[in-house]
């Protein structure tokens, strides 16, 4: 089999064992799961580090395309009905030959509906032409996936690629969200980004929440939908089930709080 120019035994080659693991991604007003992001990881579970360290540069396609085609079967294979968030590095949007038909191809082969999948592309990574990268963001729409900018807030490339790009997605770094509610700096930084995008209408996920004080500091500053610790932790080759997930109950109130589960959002 073909997938837009590369091979099945391309990618393969290309690829060292490795699994996927899922997290919810929850929208706490609503009391609900939104989506599941794909996170690789080395085979049984091990650091992502030890599968993407081993892959040569020109790999790096190959390796993402067997990633995702991983990461979609599995969603399939699980009845997973949310969207799914599959990560992909600004190297390969931008210069790789193709990457989004690659990819949309792969979903259509594992009869992912393209409506439902969301890229996201690390601002960590330098990227070195936002004109190129948004009309990749042009064309992915075109398909019908959406973009995410992953880590925004902590990369190199901050409200100028914003400006450029204007992505249906940002994902606030962790390095912002982490205490937030202890940090009067940092609240400052994260209410500024959510005037500044607020007319744009995109939608703003807070990563990396790991207390109840931070859920109740970035419920309060308007930020709706969130992903960490907090919720679940990422589960290797399976999604977390409704049962597993915890939310606290009512308002977010400062103090110690009960915990109640959340359930999945229904497929559209």
């Amino acid at each position: 089999m073909h997938i837009r120019g590369i091979s099945e035994a391309a990618i393969d080659q290309a690829t060292p064992g490795f699994g996927i693991a899922f997290q919810p991604i929850v929208d706490v007003g609503g009391r609900r799961i939104l989506a599941q992001e794909a996170l690789v990881r080395g085979l049984g579970g091990g650091p992502a580090a030890g599968v993407l360290n081993r892959v040569e540069g020109g790999q790096r396609f190959g390796l993402e395309i067997a990633i995702a085609r991983h990461a979609l079967a599995r969603a399939v294979a699980l009845g997973i009905g949310t969207d799914v968030h599959v990560n992909v590095s600004p190297g390969v949007l931008l210069h790789a030959p193709d990457v989004l038909g690659a990819i949309a191809a792969v979903a259509e082969a594992e009869r992912f509906p393209l409506a439902r999948l969301v890229l996201e592309v690390t601002e960590g990574e330098r990227i070195d032409d936002p004109p190129r990268l948004r009309q990749a963001v042009e064309a992915a729409r075109r398909l019908g996936i959406r973009i995410a900018i992953d880590d925004f807030g902590a990369g190199y490339n901050g409200l100028s690629l914003l400006a450029e790009v204007q992505p249906d997605i940002i994902k606030i770094d962790m390095t912002l969200t982490r205490g937030i509610d202890l940090h009067r700096v940092r609240r400052s930084i994260v209410a500024g980004i959510l005037r500044m995008v607020e007319p744009m209408g995109l939608r703003v996920i807070a990563e990396g929440v790991e207390s109840v004080g931070e859920l109740g500091c970035l419920h309060a500053l308007g930020i709706t939908e969130m992903q960490g610790f907090l919720f679940a932790h990422p589960i290797y080759e399976r999604a977390p089930a409704e049962r597993e997930l915890r939310l606290p109950f009512g308002t977010m109130p400062s103090g110690p709080t009960r915990l109640e589960p959340i359930v999945a959002a229904p497929a559209p």
